[in-house]
């Protein structure tokens, strides 16, 4: 099948790798991929891994996401989403141009309304679309406008899990793919106590978003309990810096890029010798073998990539999850949940690992097993390959 994938953001963060794993993960000569993406990190790791793709200035988004919705000062976003429109329907068609017809078009995350919408137009073909967020309340016109938007031009919803799923108006019907990891793993540790500090590690783009200026105040209230610790952030801004833009968004408070910010902090509460910052790296093994513990307290309330990435080494989670669902994050079972933007909370929860590594190890076990469960990058990969046959088949009603 000749397959478009739409996607939106540029550097290489957790719906990229997702979306590239799937790519990688489907049984050979099944899909013939074109990805179409902002020009970036994300672009340049797909054409080094041999997959056509086209840059484009931005991919128009209309993001009612729990987290990213609009409201206040941060309404002046849809200003940069409606700029993006030209950009995404002359890449749409460019794409068509030199690529010709596709079986199916995949947008890879609902946020790309637009692209959703031009897409069934331009191209008239099933659109696939991928829900990696949980969805703000249906109440009011912005939900409505997402659910008909959906309902009228998707083939398939897929959503990443149960948490995002049950966000979702129900009468669409979405299916549930968990994203497949390709993890190598060699001798398996099954999260046994090491010899080193006991680490704690934190993986993804440094911004507010992700919860780390969180994670170094409970790094600051485990210091003050005595306990010897070491915090380990891995990952870069998010974005290219431009003074100018990050001023306008700093004033704001629409700036997510921390990291000076998060330095600053680190600094001025004297744990410089107790939080490390790596750059970034493709190389997950060497980064979850050096970890005791890994964290993720996001202000997205929901479960994120690392969680399980690390689970597949054996290392147990904290993760900020009011109501976390036996598919990713079994409270007290497989890691711990926590309150999101509560730091005393996640460093309770880091010192009570920190003093219990039996805990840990079974915490740890038990994540490896939910991991290889229901993340496995082929098993879910043939999943959405037969979502996308489905599609196909219907829209050809019922003759492949």
């Amino acid at each position: 099948m000749r397959a478009l994938y739409v996607h939106h953001a540029a550097p290489f963060g957790g719906a990229s790798r997702s979306l590239l794993e799937l790519i990688q993960s489907f049984p050979a000569g099944a899909v013939q991929p074109r990805v179409l993406t902002r020009r970036g990190q994300f672009q340049e790791i797909l054409a080094a891994a041999g997959v056509e793709v086209r840059g484009c200035d931005g991919v128009s988004q209309f993001d009612n996401t729990r987290y990213g919705h609009y409201r206040g000062w941060r309404s002046l976003v849809l200003l940069r989403e409606l700029a993006y429109l030209p950009s995404t329907l002359c890449c749409l068609l460019a794409a068509k141009r030199k690529w010709g017809e596709f079986d199916l078009v995949h947008v890879n995350d609902v946020t790309l309304l637009p692209a959703i919408w031009l897409a069934r137009r331009i191209f008239g073909c099933p659109v696939i679309v991928h829900v990696r967020s949980v969805q703000q309340p249906l109440r009011g016109w912005r939900g409505r406008l997402v659910s008909w938007v959906l309902r009228n031009n998707a083939a398939r919803l897929i959503a990443i899990d149960e948490t995002v799923k049950a966000s979702l108006d129900p009468p669409l019907n979405a299916v549930v793919i968990h994203n497949g990891l390709r993890v190598a793993v060699g001798a398996p540790s099954n999260g046994a106590p090491r010899d080193s500090t006991f680490t704690v590690g934190m993986v993804g783009g440094l911004s507010r978003a992700k919860g780390c200026l969180e994670l170094v105040e409970a790094a600051a209230l485990c210091r003050a309990q005595g306990a010897d610790i070491r915090f380990v952030f891995v990952g870069q801004s998010m974005r290219r810096h431009s003074p100018l833009r990050d001023f306008v968004l700093r004033q704001l408070g629409l700036s997510q890029e921390i990291e000076q910010e998060l330095k600053a902090q680190v600094e001025a509460l004297s744990l410089t010798d107790a939080v490390e910052f790596w750059p970034f790296t493709t190389n997950l093994d060497e980064v979850y073998r050096q970890f005791d513990v890994v964290c993720f307290p996001s202000h997205f309330d929901a479960p994120g990539r690392p969680i399980f990435e690390a689970a597949f080494y054996g290392v147990p989670s904290i993760a900020a999850v009011t109501k976390p669902m036996s598919d990713t994050i079994v409270d007290g079972v497989t890691g711990l949940a926590v309150r999101p933007r509560e730091p005393y909370q996640l460093a309770e929860a880091i010192l009570a690992l920190y003093a219990n590594p039996g805990k840990r190890v079974e915490l740890g076990r038990n994540a490896a097993q939910l991991a290889r469960t229901h993340f496995d990058a082929e098993i879910n990969a043939k999943q959405v390959l037969d979502e996308y046959r489905k599609a196909v088949v219907s829209a050809v009603g019922g003759r492949l």
